[in-house]
């Protein structure tokens, strides 16, 4: 009987997980922010814990995944409206390298130490830092590595790396920074794009050396 129990809630928290999950959206599955990893290991404490109680109620283990479930729906939604709130959650890139020249404070901020970046630089293939013009650490983790591209035939040219300098009317000012750029620059170039005011911008990207500007709606 206490077997047929333990399947019973397995498959049930199994089943609650899941559609847990599927709701939660395909980037929880995709790419874990500490939040989503902190959020996934409490559910899977809650559900393990919610299997071998099979003396307790079922809705003791159900309940807790469901708040955590609430709260991180709701943080997810807050982080779209309030640009602060995701960089707290979700971090920034950081440029480490950039045209070929290490960015020591960057480093030192992130606790990233050498072998760790040509380790890295190694498994993407590049034998030399100096052939680097961007290298930049994602919110993920991960970096991002762009060589400098010789003259070649269009079709031939690696594109540059796309950066956002905009978004919901927010300067990102370590990507703006990052190409060396400043807010005076970018301002000018809105008006030139016809968008005097930062605010009605929804999102600017640096895309081949060139603005992409999309309005708010």
């Amino acid at each position: 009987m206490d077997y047929l129990m333990v399947i019973w809630r397995t498959v049930f928290l199994y089943v609650v997980i899941f559609f847990v999950f599927r709701i939660m959206g395909k980037r929880e599955i995709g790419e874990l922010s500490l939040l989503d990893l902190v959020v996934f290991v409490m559910i899977a404490d809650i559900a393990v814990i919610g299997i071998e109680n099979y003396d307790g109620e079922i809705i003791e283990a159900v309940l807790p995944i469901v708040t955590l479930f609430i709260i991180q729906m709701t943080i997810a939604y807050a982080s779209l409206k309030l640009p602060f709130l995701r960089k707290v959650i979700d971090g920034e890139p950081t440029f480490l390298i950039h045209n070929g020249k290490i960015n020591q404070k960057a480093m030192k901020k992130l606790r990233y130490n050498m072998d760790d970046l040509l380790m890295q630089l190694r498994e993407k293939g590049v034998r030399n830092i100096s052939e680097v013009e961007f290298g930049i650490v994602e919110a993920s983790g991960k970096l991002s590595v762009y060589e400098f591209v010789e003259p070649a035939p269009l079709a031939a040219v690696k594109p540059a790396p796309i950066l956002t300098l905009i978004q919901d009317g927010k300067v990102m000012k370590e990507n703006l920074k990052g190409i060396g750029r400043t807010e005076s620059w970018l301002t000018a170039e809105l008006r030139r794009y016809g968008h005097p005011d930062l605010k009605d911008v929804f999102l600017c990207s640096l895309e081949d050396n060139a603005l992409r500007i999309f309005r708010k709606e």
